[in-house]
């Protein structure tokens, strides 16, 4: 709700608060990492092209969903947004086998019937 009124309401452009977003989480996480930057440089070394893709894809999809807030109501946007949150739980539980799957489903299915209770 908050970035639909952002967007719409105070006209800031998607890309424009999806970087200042960006910039405010950075700050925040910067110093709540403390003294571990070692470990995290390990990490961004070994995994690099997965943080970069991440880094590339997920704020694309978050400023397309920003873009899409001022074309649509609320209402369309936010139920079709959440679908990513229950496609992205079974993919974990069935295909990548991650733990806990009957939970996951289970955690997804009160997420989708939200979806539908919003659409309704």
């Amino acid at each position: 709700m908050w970035d639909a009124h952002a967007v719409r309401e105070w006209e800031v452009a998607p890309v424009a608060f999806m970087v200042g977003c960006t910039v405010g989480e950075i700050v925040l996480f910067s110093i709540g990492l403390g003294g571990r930057w070692r470990e995290i440089g390990a990490v961004g070394r070994a995994h690099w092209g997965r943080i970069a893709a991440f880094g590339v894809l997920s704020p694309l999809a978050y400023i397309l969903v920003l873009a899409a807030i001022t074309m649509a109501p609320v209402a369309l946007v936010a139920p079709l947004r959440e679908i990513s949150v229950v496609l992205v739980s079974v993919f974990g539980a069935l295909v990548l086998r991650e733990g806990r799957a009957g939970a996951r489903i289970a955690a997804s299915a009160v997420v989708l019937a939200g979806i539908l209770l919003m659409t309704a």
